[in-house]
């Protein structure tokens, strides 16, 4: 199954199937600030599987995106293997009940359209931190003396 082609969410989810391929930066409009040309593609694997009795999507996502250290102000690549279980309701008024029932779920209602590059591409955004920064120790001096005149 392509990623392009748009398919059911649920009818996938319930059927077991499973999807993997790579993305290329232009297929994620919405990262190419954090993506670049020469890191090739982002890897993902699409299963449909069961989560306590629901039927849901499991998409795991292999992908380096570049941020600017907001310490620092210079760029640096940080690895994402993104594992994340999405149960998918038919219908809003399922998921409002799910929701009801656990606050902190994270689901997704039912798609006949769902696009996998959308898919991805948004669970790469909720997983870049709000304020990125270098491991400590390793940021760079040049750009620590800039901010520091500030």
């Amino acid at each position: 199954m392509s990623a392009r082609r748009p398919f059911d969410s649920l009818q996938f989810a319930k059927s077991g199937e499973s999807l993997k391929g790579t993305l290329r930066v232009e297929e994620l409009p919405r990262l190419s600030d954090s993506l670049r040309p020469e890191d090739v593609a982002v890897q993902y694997r699409l299963d449909g599987v069961l989560a306590s009795g629901r039927p849901a999507l499991r998409l795991k996502v292999e992908a380096r995106v570049w941020l600017t250290c907001q310490l620092c102000m210079s760029l640096y690549p940080e690895m994402l293997s993104l594992d994340t279980v999405l149960p998918v309701a038919r219908n809003e008024a399922e998921l409002a009940r799910w929701e009801s029932l656990d606050p902190m779920l994270d689901a997704l209602v039912a798609d006949p359209g769902l696009d996998v590059a959308v898919l991805v591409e948004d669970e790469i955004l909720l997983a870049i931190p709000l304020v990125p920064m270098h491991p400590e120790g390793e940021c760079d001096p040049a750009g620590l003396a800039l901010v520091g005149k500030n």
